[in-house]
């Protein structure tokens, strides 16, 4: 029985862990570039409704680039493409000290935020929007 319960936790991790062919990256669409300012002034707004605090949020972005996400096992193994987006963020919480820096990574296609994940402490992205 062990035996059993072990093969199936290996054969559902390794169902997780499919990666999206070539086909379906270069098929995928991208949408129309971004500019850097657009794209901080996306997660700016997001983060102003999301957090407790907005006012005291301190922000550290990466560059805009061209990527994809895919969604977990429950979402369908869906590739979502766009221009990805990296920002740290630290803020206020409802006491009043700052919660320390926190990394996010947020998808925009088309001028439109389309998706965001915070990145847990094992590097693996929780979907916030």
């Amino acid at each position: 029985m062990k035996l059993f319960v072990g093969a199936l936790a290996v054969m559902l991790l390794a169902g997780c862990a499919s990666k999206p062919t070539p086909e379906q990256i270069q098929s995928a669409n991208y949408g129309a570039s971004v500019y850097q300012t657009d794209a901080e002034k996306a997660v700016k707004s997001f983060f102003s409704i999301y957090l407790k605090d907005p006012s005291s949020a301190q922000y550290s972005f990466g560059n805009v680039y061209r990527g994809y996400m895919v969604g977990s096992v429950f979402e369908g193994r869906k590739l979502d493409a766009g221009y990805l987006l990296d920002v740290t963020v630290n803020a206020k919480n409802s006491y009043g000290g700052y919660t320390g820096a926190k990394p996010y990574k947020f998808l925009i296609r088309n001028d439109k935020l389309v998706g965001g994940w915070e990145i847990g402490s094992s590097n693996i992205p929780i979907k916030i929007m």
